[in-house]
């Protein structure tokens, strides 16, 4: 078993490592290293960096914006998205809305709330009710 990553796999990571150190704003990276709070502000702008470079959603189908990523390929995109003190991508919208809209959603659902979704022009969340617990 060979444990080390192939040339591509290593330019992928170098080229990731670059686009995270040039485009995402040192002041977000800095409070995500630190531990500090990120406002929304901080949240959409990276957000919207990396649905600009087509990075925000890489578990879509790719007609919606997704990467057809080897499992190496989103291994490496995880780790250098952290060694990079970069915001994960909205997880309510990346990894539990915008997946139920692009398997169930019709064509008209899809055109009209996943590029939103992945730009985070929506913001989704849920909200839960407690019968009998008074909520």
């Amino acid at each position: 078993m060979e444990l080390r990553f192939t040339v591509e796999e290593i330019a992928f990571r170098d080229e990731l490592r670059r686009f995270f150190r040039e485009q995402i704003p040192a002041e977000i990276r800095n409070k995500v290293a630190e531990g500090r709070h990120l406002d929304k502000q901080d949240i959409v702008t990276s957000q919207r960096i990396l649905n600009a470079a087509g990075l925000a959603t890489p578990n879509w189908p790719v007609a919606w914006g997704g990467k057809d990523w080897s499992p190496v390929q989103r291994y490496i995109f995880t780790e250098e998205l952290q060694r990079a003190a970069v915001p994960l991508p909205l997880q309510f919208n990346v990894f539990m809305v915008g997946p139920v809209i692009a398997t169930f959603g019709s064509e008209e659902q899809k055109k009209k709330f996943l590029p939103a979704t992945a730009n985070l022009d929506i913001w989704w969340c849920q909200g839960f009710s407690e019968p009998g617990a008074g909520s």
